[in-house]
């Protein structure tokens, strides 16, 4: 009877790339006796272990070091055997070793999958969007609060939500729902946009908030024509920083392409931090910018910075400035601290203690935005089957545009 392979999978759990170890994933998903699986016997056609011991024999949890031999190489490994349908495999993290082995495997009968179709197999999927979420964490902050959320926290929270009262589980769902913007920018950064008419110094100030030169700067209106994106994290959070062209009245074609894509920009933004040259006298456009930018609160506008820049030169205004800019200047670096302060203040007021659950992912939301729609429309038995569709991993029946993080009110 001819062994059977389509259960056996392997896929590669570090990023694909040059790095100093790379981890392999074997996972059976038949349910044979222990010792019976289909694991141990792809492991022994390729696994020496130093010990001699074969892989059923090895200790569950403690790392084995040996040898993957193969026609073309022999790599040294360590192999873990997590379970018994379980067992993961460090190299060296260069290709070279990970195509070894990985190639050596599918000789063996084993399925190559990407790494979240196989998680899927092996949890249920709303732990899988937990480990997927936690995946595109960018810095160490933000992975810290995704895995305490993947740690039980967030299934937790919403399997506690079953046994309330209605007038209790409506404070429970506004809570959550509180921090669902929160939530989804753990895996997208918080979007920036420095804005202003041209040649007030965004592209200078863009580069000095990275500490290195991405902008080109060149003293001459209109240099910036596209939006030009950068990442970087204040204070451990994500962030994208957009330096776009310098709004103003033009009959230039190819400008207006970049001023038109400088308000979209603005549009989408999550902050937008509007620069003021102050070493030049107020113009039109610079009042226009302040007047259309600093009543952002009866707009769709997010919060608005106002940065009175170049303040290393003479102050050459002219007009009072609106209440609460910040004077700064690239070249010296005074104030560009404080703002990366303000931007975090602004965006982030108030951090979520570790224990408290936050929906991590926009499905996540969209039920949670259900369950508290039905509940509040008295259809109880509708909003307790929301939560646990949320619960079960089942997709939202309306998703279909995929909507950002900007679409969560």
């Amino acid at each position: 009877m001819p062994r059977p392979t389509l259960t056996l999978t392997a896929s590669l759990l570090t990023p694909p790339g040059r790095g100093a170890v790379a981890v392999v994933r074997l996972h059976d998903s038949s349910r044979l006796e222990p010792g019976q699986g289909l694991v141990a016997h792809a492991i022994d056609s390729c696994f020496a272990a130093v010990n001699g011991r074969p892989l059923s024999r090895q200790t569950t949890g403690k790392l084995c070091y040996g040898h993957w031999v193969t026609d073309l190489a022999r790599e040294d490994v360590v192999v873990c055997r997590i379970d018994e349908s379980t067992v993961e495999v460090s190299c060296h993290g260069g290709r070279a070793a990970v195509t070894r082995i990985l190639n050596s495997l599918k000789l063996a009968g084993v399925s190559i999958e990407d790494w979240q179709s196989q998680q899927a197999a092996i949890t249920s999927p709303f732990d899988a969007e937990l480990a997927d979420a936690l995946s595109q964490a960018t810095t160490i902050r933000t992975a810290a609060m995704l895995a305490d959320q993947a740690s039980g926290t967030l299934r937790n929270g919403l399997a506690a939500l079953l046994a309330l009262g209605p007038d209790e589980l409506a404070s429970r769902l506004d809570e959550l729902l509180t921090f669902a913007r929160f939530g989804l920018r753990l895996t997208q950064p918080w979007r920036v946009v420095l804005s202003g008419r041209p040649n007030v110094g965004k592209s200078t100030l863009i580069n000095a908030l990275l500490g290195y030169t991405r902008s080109i700067v060149f003293d001459q209106p209109g240099t910036t024509r596209d939006v030009v994106t950068a990442h970087t994290a204040f204070d451990g959070w994500p962030f994208q920083l957009a330096d776009t062209a310098g709004i103003r009245c033009t009959t230039d074609e190819l400008e207006q392409v970049g001023i038109d894509r400088a308000r979209r920009a603005v549009d989408s933004a999550d902050l937008i931090c509007l620069l003021l040259d102050t070493s030049q006298p107020a113009t039109q456009e610079d009042q226009d910018l302040v007047s259309e930018f600093n009543h952002s609160t009866t707009s769709s506008l997010g919060p608005v910075i106002v940065v009175a820049h170049k303040a290393d030169l003479p102050d050459q205004w002219g007009h009072p400035l609106p209440e609460h800019a910040l004077q700064i200047s690239s070249i010296t670096g005074d104030g560009v601290k404080d703002l990366m302060t303000r931007f975090v203040q602004a965006l982030i007021p108030h951090v979520p203690a570790a224990g408290v659950p936050i929906p991590v992912s926009q499905r996540q939301v969209q039920w949670l935005q259900k369950a508290r729609e039905e509940l509040a429309a008295g259809v109880i038995p509708q909003s307790v089957a929301a939560i646990k569709h949320c619960l079960t991993g089942t997709p939202f029946e309306c998703e279909t545009l995929h909507p950002t993080p900007a679409d969560v009110t």
